[in-house]
């Protein structure tokens, strides 16, 4: 551990070397922000209304579309891997997302993914797709928030320790017909081409398709073969809004047998989509609605002619739902919103086909499981007790006809400004989740408190701290292997700094004591997580580079062997060239530069090791 810390050190210390050697004769660069400015970014709450993050009740952390482009990012997973607190595994298929010390080994999170105010994972699992099998291509994100502690109150029921919103751009962000060709490690390549236009009449169209191909996996080259399709479309003028996305995946299974024959396919296909519409009503009344529709289906055909085995399961999950809401300034100094939401989960469908072929033996089954439907209705305040102190409650009511307890989620937040460049928030929230078809069923929701105090402290020449402390407790787990409470506290910290020149720096530290009500470790549960984030432009503002360290701590990998996944740090680096020809964009990435993350041992499977990816991105204007 101590080996990976003071490597990290090193690597902090020579960032800072060289940005006090950094050139002044450097022009500010497009792609930086004050953070004067970035304190004004806004973010989307859970009234789907933009607030200033100043008026976040939490420490909201924001990647947008420019970062995803100075570090190369490629995924979902390796957007939220840079942020302070999460921690995104994988295994041979899936990424996992864990937080605040909560363990990252279930199909269901406890921190739930929002795409376009869309709540974005499937029903049969309750599991957020983060990797290639994620529903979006990461150049048509603009940015992606984090809002940590519990959010059921403002989210609805999964938001048990926060939510990830994954904003898309418009396409009057792209002006023209864009097209990008990329390859790397593992024979790996990606095709992605599209459309953006504002037309004469005010309506905004962005259509998009992509499709990734690969063939080796994180195991070792040659291990599998995976594919992915995707198409997006978004259409949206002053108050009407459409948003489409399907992704399909299909990833040959390591099967680690004997015989090469042996082989399993697996496949998931994702598709939503998002009808929206808001008005101004009057001066003090604004009016939102959503409705949606999505499915999700997972199929997997085994063949294995050793053991003279042929096995196929498919699992079917459908769902669709609305939400309307009003936002009123009736009263002076109050903010109120007022909304119901419903949902309806109306096919859950399991199938199952399997057959010794050796005597010919054949079982079979199809089962439904019960529809089920969610009830809501919630109501907030954001209330100016006065200039410097605000009051942020709320509370959110949730009924199933599943024979579920129901929930109410309430939540309160105190934002104290006793000087322009501090803020002090002290929040406190319970949320619920009900359980998936796979889980089984549970007769109460899981629920989790959650207390949380937060500093924003700005200390001059664009340089931004931000520090939390929380604690929260998991009770009524959904979880057949234990049913011990989960109890918590945690520290965070952040340093933010720009200089005008154009280099940005962005370093965090998590400690998280996340265990079991009995004291027993929890698996896949890191006690440390450090990032480093530093991009600076090279070469007059024509190059950019991006390199980030990750530190990941030890972490109990099996309960039942004390098997541990030792401490390493991930080191990336991506140089981006903007307009290297007119219109033309190329990045670099090297991917764990120093194959730290790598580790084949018989305890856990390792993460991707070292890979490069080489990408160019032409626009027709």
């Amino acid at each position: 551990m101590w080996k990976h810390c003071i490597t990290f050190l090193v690597m902090t210390l020579s960032c800072f070397r060289s940005l006090a050697l950094a050139s002044e004769d450097y022009q500010t660069d497009a792609t930086s922000l004050s953070l004067e400015q970035l304190v004004e970014t806004t973010f989307i709450p859970a009234s789907h209304i933009a607030n200033q993050i100043s008026n976040a009740s939490s420490a909201v952390s924001i990647v947008t579309a420019k970062e995803i482009r100075t570090y190369g990012y490629r995924t979902l997973a390796e957007i939220l891997s840079s942020m302070k607190g999460l921690f995104i595994p994988q295994d041979t298929s899936y990424s996992f997302l864990g937080g605040r010390g909560f363990p990252s080994n279930q199909y269901a999170g406890r921190v739930i993914v929002l795409i376009d105010g869309y709540r974005a994972d499937d029903s049969m699992f309750g599991q957020a797709y983060l990797g290639n099998d994620g529903i979006l291509d990461v150049a048509l994100i603009e940015r992606v928030e984090y809002i940590p502690g519990g959010g059921s109150a403002g989210y609805g029921d999964g938001a048990l320790l926060g939510a990830i919103n994954v904003i898309t751009k418009k396409g009057s962000d792209i002006k023209g017909t864009q097209v990008a060709f990329g390859f790397g490690s593992q024979h790996a390549n990606q095709q992605r081409v599209s459309v953006g236009e504002t037309l004469d009449n005010g309506i905004d169209i962005l259509l998009s398709a992509s499709s990734f191909g690969a063939k080796g996996s994180i195991q070792q080259e040659g291990d599998n073969d995976e594919t992915n399709k995707r198409l997006f479309a978004k259409v949206a003028n002053e108050n009407l809004s459409l948003v489409m996305a399907y992704a399909k995946r299909d990833i040959h299974f390591p099967t680690y047998t004997y015989n090469a024959e042996d082989t399993s396919v697996y496949a998931d296909e994702n598709a939503f989509a998002v009808l929206k519409y808001h008005a101004d009503i009057s001066s003090q009344l604004k009016f939102s609605s959503a409705l949606w529709y999505g499915h999700y289906i997972y199929s997997s055909m085994d063949k294995y002619p050793t053991y003279t085995y042929v096995g196929e399961s498919e699992r079917i999950a459908k769902w669709y739902g609305g939400d309307v809401k009003l936002i009123g300034n009736w009263f002076e100094d109050h903010t109120l919103s007022l909304g119901l939401g419903y949902r309806h989960d109306y096919t859950w469908q399991s199938k199952n086909f399997a057959i010794d072929t050796s005597i010919n033996d054949i079982f079979s089954d199809n089962t439904f499981d019960t529809p089920r439907k969610t009830y809501s209705i919630y109501a907030y305040d954001d209330f100016v007790i006065t200039p410097t102190l605000n009051l942020n409650y709320g509370i959110r009511y949730e009924k199933s006809d599943n024979n579920v307890s129901s929930m109410v989620s309430p939540r309160v937040a105190l934002i104290y400004t006793p000087f322009e460049s501090t803020t002090l928030k002290l929040s406190s929230n319970l949320s619920h989740r009900q359980a998936t078809p796979s889980e089984g069923y549970f007769a109460k929701p899981e629920n989790a408190k959650t207390l949380e105090f937060v500093l924003e402290q700005e200390l001059g020449w664009q340089t931004k701290l931000t520090g939390s402390l929380y604690q929260y407790r998991v009770s009524d787990r959904i979880n057949y292997l234990s049913t011990h409470d989960i109890v918590a506290k945690g520290a965070e910290i952040e340093l933010q700094k720009n200089w005008d020149e154009g280099t940005r720096l962005r370093a965090s530290y998590a400690w998280q004591n996340a265990q079991e009500s009995d004291g027993a470790e929890l698996i896949k549960s890191p006690s440390h997580l450090a990032k480093l984030n530093l991009s600076t432009p090279l070469i007059n503002n024509q190059l950019r580079m991006g390199a980030e360290a990750q530190y990941i701590g030890k972490y109990l990998l099996n309960k039942n062997t004390d098997e541990y996944r030792e401490d390493y740090v991930l080191f990336n680096i991506n140089l981006l060239a903007h307009n290297i020809a007119p219109h033309l964009d190329v990045n670099f990435l090297v991917h764990d530069l120093f194959n730290t993350s790598d580790k084949k041992n018989l305890t856990q499977l390792p993460q991707s090791g070292l890979g490069f990816w080489l990408q160019m991105e032409y626009t027709f204007k």
